[in-house]
């Protein structure tokens, strides 16, 4: 193959939804496969609704003279403080998104944050 079929080759592949290319010698074969062609993986879903950081920064669970005691499966009101996020002299808070039972903790005290990183896991009330 010469170098310009090649680079004429290498252009197409970056407007398709390539996702494996396999290439083998002696005889010169070349298997190509998009997303389409590929095992999908099985579509899932979960009653739980994530309470999202709302910036970068470091999570404290509390705030000057007040620190906020989190427990798995206690429950939460919408709209409850769970904790802030400290961005140099500011902080945001992380409020509960919905009613429920706080079913997952995935951050603690003095970790670092990134936005729209899921640190609680409510699972709602069922009516």
């Amino acid at each position: 193959m010469d170098t310009r079929t090649l680079a004429e080759f290498i252009a197409w592949s970056k407007t398709t939804d390539l996702q494996e290319l396999i290439y083998q010698k002696p005889g010169a074969s070349v298997q190509i496969k998009t997303a389409a062609a590929l095992p999908q993986s099985p579509d899932f879903s979960t009653k739980l609704t994530p309470a999202l950081s709302p910036a970068v920064g470091i999570y404290h669970s509390g705030v000057k003279g007040k620190e906020i005691i989190l427990k798995e499966n206690m429950e939460v009101k919408k709209g409850a403080l769970l904790g802030v996020i400290q961005m140099n002299k500011t902080s945001k808070e992380v409020l509960a998104p919905a009613d429920g039972l706080l079913k997952i903790i995935g951050v603690s005290d003095g970790q670092c944050a990134e936005y729209g990183q899921p640190l609680f896991f409510i699972e709602p009330k069922q009516p």
